[in-house]
């Protein structure tokens, strides 16, 4: 066994080794590939080595989507005890007495309806990738089609952005619950701690924003090749060279404007590529030397911008895939779901306010403004925020933490921190 691990200790992580061991010819994995009587080696992977080596790689595709699966699961949990304590948790209010629920405070608000909002988000997104991923393990399904490049570049983006975000939702979530939140029985530390397996298993999130940018980059240059198409690599490139006021349309900026934040969205991706691309130029002709020198701009010199870029492209992707899917929404849920994802825009602008100032995409009386909208976004989502959370679908004994439960009834006698005699009070 490997040892004792910081947290997911059900995880039999071991080290195998074989002492004077002979597979059997028949009993080799050989799906696809085979390694005939004779000696010979044929494979239905077309390509070179590196196809082949692509082929194994893509057995990785289904555990990041299984990790952002989890990570998800675990940031519900969060997101759901954190809300509930909130709202019981009474403290002095307008009257004087202790008849105030925590959840009406600003500062409460603002540091959980961003992250539901992003849980909400993310989710949808999610659920639509693995629609996707199921059209290559699933014959004939019924789902979109987009080529496996999109699916590897998919799967990395949703597998780093959840694991990120169950990072940040569990340790601010914990804080927001003060010290009831640090008690092991309410369950934020496991999530704290599985949020770092989220953020290194099946690739490191960072190193998969590497994945993210190299893929784009390839794509960009097959789309780009000569005679292939010419009108695009044309729009392309013009967006390097035209004025942010013109590639905005000449709006100051809103946040409420959904289509005008998707425009900036798809503008900065598309920059933040191009910038890649035009940093790993090279007039080297030698081609080892070449390849050193692309290595040493890409490891050693660009990665913040290849970081930056990989971000852009997973955010958009997120609000594009949600986008698409809202607008299909049952029309009852379809308000308070436009609201998340509005919400979460502007948390994409916020976060991201330098660069879409320095480009000239957001006016500084725009980039003002967004603060009144979120504002405005996060008092209009929190009294809604419980129902939210009851949408994730958590039973009450899956939640278990006391705080999402009655946890006055688990402070009336000396619990020890235990949980056995509290489970059987509250069933009965």
């Amino acid at each position: 066994d490997m040892g004792i691990k910081m947290g997911l200790n059900g995880i039999d992580n071991a080290k195998i080794s074989f002492d004077n061991v002979r597979v059997p010819r028949e009993n080799l994995l050989n799906k696809e590939s085979e390694v005939h009587a004779g000696g010979e080696y044929t494979t239905k992977i077309t390509g070179n080595n590196r196809a082949r080596f692509l082929k194994v790689a893509d057995q990785l595709l289904s555990g990041r989507i299984c990790i952002a699966s989890m990570s998800q699961g675990a940031s519900k949990a969060c997101m759901a005890i954190a809300l509930r304590y909130s709202a019981t948790r009474l403290t002095a209010g307008p009257s004087g007495k202790s008849d105030y629920p925590i959840l009406g405070y600003q500062l409460q608000q603002h540091a959980l309806i961003p992250l539901l909002a992003k849980t909400y988000i993310y989710d949808i997104a999610l659920k639509q990738i693995q629609a996707m991923y199921a059209k290559f393990t699933v014959p004939d399904r019924d789902v979109y089609t987009v080529s496996h490049r999109e699916i590897v570049m998919m799967c990395c983006a949703i597998k780093a952005i959840t694991g990120w975000h169950i990072n940040t939702a569990a340790t601010i979530g914990r804080e927001r619950c003060g010290g009831q939140g640090y008690l092991a029985s309410n369950r934020f530390g496991p999530a704290i701690a599985g949020s770092h397996s989220s953020m290194t298993a099946e690739g490191d999130n960072s190193v998969l924003m590497m994945k993210v940018t190299m893929e784009n980059l390839a794509d960009m240059a097959a789309k780009m090749k000569p005679g292939k198409n010419l009108g695009a690599a044309i729009k392309l490139m013009s967006t390097k060279y035209t004025p942010g006021v013109i590639l905005r349309g000449g709006k100051s900026g809103s946040g409420r404007d959904i289509e005008y934040i998707r425009k900036i969205m798809d503008i900065r991706e598309k920059l933040l590529l191009l910038n890649v691309a035009g940093k790993m130029q090279v007039s080297i002709k030698d081609k080892a030397a070449a390849r050193a020198a692309r290595f040493e701009k890409w490891s050693e010199q660009e990665q913040d911008s290849v970081q930056a870029a990989g971000r852009a492209y997973s955010e958009k992707l997120i609000s594009d895939l949600c986008h698409e899917k809202i607008g299909l929404a049952d029309p009852s849920i379809q308000p308070i779901l436009k609201k998340l994802y509005n919400l979460y825009l502007i948390t994409v602008l916020q976060e991201n306010i330098s660069f879409f100032l320095t480009n000239n995409l957001i006016t500084r009386r725009g980039a003002a403004s967004l603060r009144d909208d979120f504002d405005a976004l996060v008092k209009e989502i929190a009294p809604e925020s419980l129902t939210l959370a009851e949408g994730f679908g958590i039973t009450e004994e899956m939640l278990s933490a006391p705080i999402a439960r009655d946890w006055e009834l688990y402070n009336s006698y000396d619990n020890a921190g235990e949980m056995k005699e509290y489970e059987n009070m509250i069933r009965a």
